[in-house]
């Protein structure tokens, strides 16, 4: 089965999407994410401060995990082992964003 390009990209556009959600919002992950803000140092300018931004903050996640998505996409991005995950990704944002509008 061959995949047009835009319908490859706006998958990989979800599920990066959908994985920042993952890292900085998602309930499921909070407790994590809490205990690792927690052991941070949060002194002004240190490296635990840049790394709580980091996954708190839906922007600057979205770029590293976009940074780290790109090659692996433009690759292997028509690969099953890279296309079904991530199409399962793509769902599942776009689930959580119907879901959000109402029903």
């Amino acid at each position: 089965m061959t995949i047009p390009d835009a319908v490859l990209l706006l998958v990989y556009v979800l599920a990066v999407a959908r994985v920042t959600g993952l890292i900085v919002a998602d309930a499921i992950t909070e407790p994590v994410r809490d205990r690792i803000i927690v052991r941070l140092d949060d002194a002004p300018g240190s490296a635990g401060e840049w790394f709580a931004t980091l996954i708190t903050c839906p922007w600057c996640a979205g770029m590293w995990v976009a940074l780290l998505a790109s090659p692996l996409v433009w690759f292997w991005g028509d690969s099953p082992v890279m296309l079904i995950p991530a199409l399962a990704l793509a769902f599942s944002q776009v689930a959580g964003m119907t879901n959000s509008l109402g029903r």
